[in-house]
């Protein structure tokens, strides 16, 4: 056999002999865009093409012949050697992603056995890998402050609340919740605008963060609101902290020219005082922080369980809860959905009220926290159903079409036992199609249990119900559950649509947004779109469609029909 010459590189060989393929293959090869690589059974190289010198940074001659484990030791015990050995073993197609770190590159690879051996293709997924961090990392993230947001806090506070409950905890110390409100912050913006606002937010967030001492985990979880968890402490030590944190905040900021100074108040919450859940924790940290405030400025306050007049209102609120379903005080409003393509009605989301005998109409704000704590939660699920068909089916009576009607449930609704076939049997009891409704949810009521979810959402889907995920970007939302989850439409939050005029980054994270719904085969609605400039960007961005005050404040049954008419 001729010695190849040195202009053309050595084809795939038989073990123990080179036997060169046809010189058009050899082309072929060398033009893919994947790696390929061949080895033989004593894991000597045997081919390389052009992709797979550039990829392994080595010249194919220095590597043909060798053993793969001695030009790369590192591989050696890593996921890439158990691939490549069972490939070898069993004889069966294996696939890994890893990063290899003596090369800097993460590698995907997928290896094939053969007579002689396993042969490898492999590219570098480096851009791939970092582009869906950096969307990790904006999901669960305030864009605006780099901290955690809300939905990252709450995953984070129900760990603590898991490990605090398991039989390995010890209890003493414990984990502290402390709440941060900046106070008359509503003020300040009015008074130095939002751009200024903005700044101070991030000044605080940058004070906050180069405090060394005790590490702590820090979330902003509101306009001008923050929560901070320390680990393995004390009452004494947390209140001493918290301290030390509005001592950091004291000294006047310098914004734009101008010396801001800010106070704030700070409530606590210990873990082992607390209900078994993340959500009672932030609830009584907030209560602790609202009886600070209503102490004056610089202010800290620990929870003890009796504090303030908003937890008898809660209370009260609950025992009036009862009446409340069996006096059917309870009432929808509904926010119409526009298509930015062509401004028609896509449909309306169902918003919950309260007609309250003494306290007037509330909004969920007001009592949805002590619904959803209370035994009637699952009273409330056939009570939304029931309502918006009765609608529907009213609407239809009128000769009024409304496409689509979406209704809220929280985790355990979302998780119930039989939610498909309750809906099935509500709507064929008032003769809606299951294509008319859609289920919105949030990822905190996912991630609890994401297989029971991603199966709940499936029979939804086989149902003829669509689902959306609500509020998406304000919180924690992980692509790996995303991709697994059978979504129809993902809901910008709306304060990525607020934040459009100050930020060219909303802009970007929106977009961003839009561009994953599309190639996950997803829908987007924006909320909260109150200017036309808003509308205007969100169109730009690709977004399908808007729901906000731009196009209709929350309306009575009544008032949907009008306005059906009127888009119509």
């Amino acid at each position: 056999m001729e010695r190849q010459s040195d202009s053309r590189p050595p084809s795939p060989t038989d073990a123990g002999h080179r036997q060169s393929a046809p010189t058009h293959l050899a082309d072929m090869l060398d033009s893919l865009s994947d790696g390929l690589m061949s080895i033989d059974r004593s894991w000597r190289f045997t081919y390389l093409n052009h992709t797979a010198e550039r990829f392994l940074q080595q010249e194919r001659q220095n590597l043909l012949g060798r053993d793969i484990w001695q030009c790369y030791p590192d591989l050696v015990g890593s996921g890439y050697y158990r691939v490549y050995q069972e490939t070898a073993a069993t004889g069966l197609p294996g696939r890994h992603t890893d990063y290899y770190a003596p090369l800097g590159t993460w590698f995907e690879v997928r290896s094939f056995a053969h007579d002689d051996g396993i042969t490898v293709l492999f590219r570098d997924v480096t851009r791939e890998r970092e582009h869906a961090a950096q969307l990790e990392f904006e999901a669960s993230h305030d864009y605006l402050t780099g901290l955690a947001n809300r939905r990252k806090c709450m995953e984070i506070l129900s760990r603590a609340v898991a490990e605090a409950a398991s039989p390995r905890s010890t209890h003493d110390a414990s984990d502290a919740v402390l709440f941060i409100d900046l106070d008359h912050f509503k003020e300040v913006n009015d008074a130095f605008g939002h751009a200024v606002g903005d700044e101070l937010l991030r000044g605080f967030a940058k004070r906050l963060t180069a405090i060394p001492d005790p590490a702590f985990f820090a979330a902003r979880v509101g306009g001008d609101e923050f929560v901070l968890l320390l680990r393995n402490t004390t009452e004494s030590a947390a209140e001493a902290f918290a301290h030390a944190v509005l001592r950091e905040l004291a000294a006047p900021f310098e914004v734009s020219g101008r010396s801001v100074s800010l106070s704030a108040s700070i409530g606590i919450a210990l873990l082992r005082e607390a209900p078994g859940s993340a959500e009672t924790l932030l609830n009584h940290s907030d209560a602790a922080m609202y009886a600070a405030k209503s102490s004056g400025r610089f202010q800290v306050r620990s929870y003890d369980g009796a504090l303030d007049r908003g937890v008898r209102e809660r209370l009260a609120l609950r025992m009036d809860l009862r009446e409340a379903f069996e006096a059917n005080q309870f009432e929808l409003h509904f926010q119409p959905q526009i298509s930015l393509t062509n401004n028609s009605a896509i449909g309306v989301e169902a918003l919950l009220r309260w007609r309250h005998p003494e306290r007037g109409l509330l909004t969920p704000h007001a009592f949805l926290a002590v619904l959803l704590e209370s035994p009637y939660e699952g009273a409330l699920v056939e009570w939304l159903l029931n309502a918006v068909c009765r609608h529907i089916a009213e609407w239809r009576r009128q000769g009024i079409t409304v496409p689509r009607v979406s209704l809220n449930l929280s985790a355990r609704q979302l998780l119930s036992v039989g939610l498909t076939d309750k809906i099935l049997h509500i709507a064929t009891k008032y003769d809606v199609s299951p294509a008319m409704l859609d289920i919105e949810v949030t990822e905190d009521s996912l991630v609890s249990d994401i297989e029971k979810a991603t199966s709940i959402l499936s029979a939804l889907k086989q149902a003829g119900i669509s689902t959306s995920l609500d509020d998406f970007g304000s919180g924690y939302s992980s692509l790996g559950y995303l991709v697994r989850l059978p979504i129809d439409t993902l809901k910008i939050d709306k304060s990525f649509v607020r934040a459009l005029a100050e930020s060219q980054k909303a802009s970007t994270v929106i977009r961003g947004i839009v561009g994953l719904a599309r190639s996950l085969g997803m829908k987007t609605i924006a909320e909260g779109v109150e200017c036309k400039y808003q509308a205007e960007e969100l169109k730009d961005a690709g977004c399908d469609a808007i729901q906000g005050y731009l196009v209709s404040r929350p309306l009575d049954s009544k008032a949907v029909a009008e306005f059906m008419l009127r888009v119509s």
